[in-house]
């Protein structure tokens, strides 16, 4: 994942509008270096969401990469 590209919830997600959370753009991407166990964050803009919301990069799915 970079920023700039288009991602989704994966298939199978329960509880997510699909409207709203449909189709949404990295803005933003994170490393957090725990002691065991280092991870990435990614900061989303969804297409009908007020703002941008921080997710684990696990937790998307690319649709559309940005070159």
């Amino acid at each position: 994942m970079k920023i700039g590209d288009l991602v989704k919830h994966p298939a199978g997600m329960l509880n997510v509008n699909g409207k709203t959370y449909g189709c949404g753009i990295i803005l933003d991407i994170r490393k957090i270096h725990l002691a065991e166990n280092p991870q990435t964050q990614v900061e989303v803009l969804w297409m009908d969401a007020p703002g941008p919301l921080v997710y684990h990069s696990t937790s998307l799915e690319v649709i559309s990469a940005s070159k």
